[in-house]
């Protein structure tokens, strides 16, 4: 097995692949949905139309219509497409230490589910929820499930092979996993109260905290035995905290 990320949700174009779909509709497909997602993130969905969405990708109602149906539909795939690009960058690979994958898992998924697109986007979804219930569970599924099933896959794997304890249920661990990354971060960019000064520190900060107490709680020694030696320091804190 290569990598995990190949269990993400993909793109329209490679859903499209497999379903009869030619690859000419698949990119035109594609460019409606971006082009459909700039408008909503920055004006609502309410306020743009099909009009204006034709306006800016060009051909005709039967084009939007014949691919998606209605608005409604075509949103939807707008939410699978951004779901799509935040869980398809999450690296699992089974490269290097414990303590190195597990920073490369937190630092692929924080290094775009905390983009101001992507904050955008939450903060779009939220807001329409009960108006718009469909596309909330949508979101939900594709979005938060999905991130849940990779962390919980890659955890599983190394409980399988002795390196975080097994005694832990690997989507729980996962669901912690995740909260302690984006927690505090997400909330504090939806309600605005973070700017982007120091975004890339303050977001490196939270991956290094959150991976030390992640492995401090659940990594058994046997997983951290082959922690590079320019890590020993953190490796021995977190042997301390797994104690």
């Amino acid at each position: 097995m290569e990598s995990l990320r190949k269990s993400a949700t993909r793109t329209a174009p490679a859903k499209a692949r497999g379903s009869g779909v030619s690859p000419r509709t698949a990119v035109k497909r594609e460019k409606i949905v971006r082009s459909a997602a700039k408008l909503f993130l920055e004006r609502g969905y309410e306020a743009v139309s099909i009009n204006e969405i034709i306006a800016v990708v060009g051909g005709s109602k039967e084009t939007i219509y014949s691919n998606f149906g209605n608005k409604a539909k075509l949103f939807e795939a707008v939410v699978q497409q951004l779901c799509s690009d935040v869980t398809i960058n999450i690296d699992t690979r089974p490269i290097g230490s414990l303590e190195e994958q597990a920073t490369r898992v937190a630092q692929s998924f924080v290094s775009i589910v905390l983009t101001p697109q992507i904050i955008s986007f939450h903060r779009l979804v939220t807001s329409i929820g009960r108006e718009f219930p469909a596309a909330g569970r949508l979101f939900y599924q594709t979005g938060p499930e999905t991130v849940y099933r990779i962390f919980a896959e890659w955890i599983a794997l190394h409980q399988k092979a002795g390196n975080i304890r097994a005694d832990k249920d690997p989507r729980r661990l996962a669901i912690l996993f995740h909260d302690m990354l984006i927690g505090e971060q997400i909330l504090s960019w939806l309600t605005s109260a973070s700017t982007q000064k120091d975004r890339a520190a303050r977001i490196q900060q939270t991956v290094e905290t959150a991976v030390s107490v992640f492995l401090g709680g659940c990594a058994t020694e046997a997983g951290l035995e082959g922690a590079p030696r320019r890590t020993a320091p953190r490796r021995k804190a977190i042997l301390a905290n797994a104690g």
